[in-house]
């Protein structure tokens, strides 16, 4: 059989192992080309080497190698076929990990600004860049947990099939014009590349912050007043603070207020 390679032989060329060869043989995918009748050994053809890398692609694309068969059943150019899919999904796969890269960066960079900060007591005045935020207006107590989270859930589920990309926890957000208040759920998200109904641009600045601790009966508007003053226009946001380490029985948030601005009219 010197015109052919052992199995054991074949695998090593692309360091799968011989139960993989097997398996492919009896999903139908990777046949050998000759089984001796007697010893029942397997013998592959060098040329099969192109099928291999193929199925190989498959397993790295997360393509279903049950799927391999409905390409080879195609006919002759089904090679062609399927890697010109490959090609879409492995650039819908950078695509992905590119966006996933810019989230990881994202919260790092939050986090070390919020580093920065976490010894302060008491209100302190901080610096804080251009923000998008994609968000939902919440009527009602922000103690209720059912209702917070089906919306909260409802808001990331918007955000997904709209392909904004969220990058941090939910929070919520008061926004004062004269005697009016309305409070908000929120997700920050990337710089979105198309305009939304329900996305919102935060101009950087400076802001007035305070450090709390999460109390869900607490009466922000009140808290807020009582600590940064009365203000006719005002747009307070309610920060998670990232902790290295996470504390069950405590949760912080740091209240970032922007007097002389609030959420344009267009979110009202």
């Amino acid at each position: 059989m010197k015109d052919y390679l052992t199995i054991s032989e074949f695998a090593r060329l692309r360091g799968v192992n011989i139960n993989s060869l097997l398996y492919y043989e009896k999903l139908g995918i990777l046949m050998p080309a000759y089984v001796e009748p007697r010893t029942k050994y397997r013998y592959y053809a060098t040329e099969q080497l192109s099928t291999l890398d193929i199925i190989l692609l498959c397993i790295s694309l997360d393509i279903p190698l049950k799927e391999l068969r409905e390409y080879q059943d195609e006919g002759a150019f089904w090679q062609k076929k399927m890697l010109e899919d490959g090609r879409r999904i492995a650039e819908e796969k950078i695509c992905r990990m590119q966006t996933d890269l810019k989230k990881i960066e994202y919260t790092m960079k939050c986090q070390e600004e919020q580093d920065r900060f976490s010894t302060c007591s008491g209100i302190y005045r901080r610096e804080i860049s251009k923000r998008f935020f994609i968000v939902e207006e919440y009527v009602g107590e922000l103690k209720n947990i059912t209702q917070f989270g089906g919306i909260s859930t409802g808001l990331f589920d918007y955000a997904e099939r709209k392909g904004f990309s969220a990058v941090l926890p939910t929070g919520f957000m008061f926004a004062i014009d004269g005697g009016e208040v309305r409070q908000y759920l929120y997700y920050e998200v990337l710089p979105p590349e198309k305009e939304d109904e329900k996305v919102i641009e935060i101009p950087g600045g400076l802001c007035s912050c305070l450090q709390i601790e999460f109390e869900p009966e607490m009466k922000h508007i009140e808290f807020i007043e009582e600590n940064f003053g009365k203000s006719e226009k005002r747009l307070a946001i309610v920060s998670n603070l990232l902790r290295d380490k996470l504390q069950i029985d405590t949760r912080y948030n740091e209240i970032q207020v922007y007097d002389g601005y609030t959420i344009p009219d267009s979110h009202d």
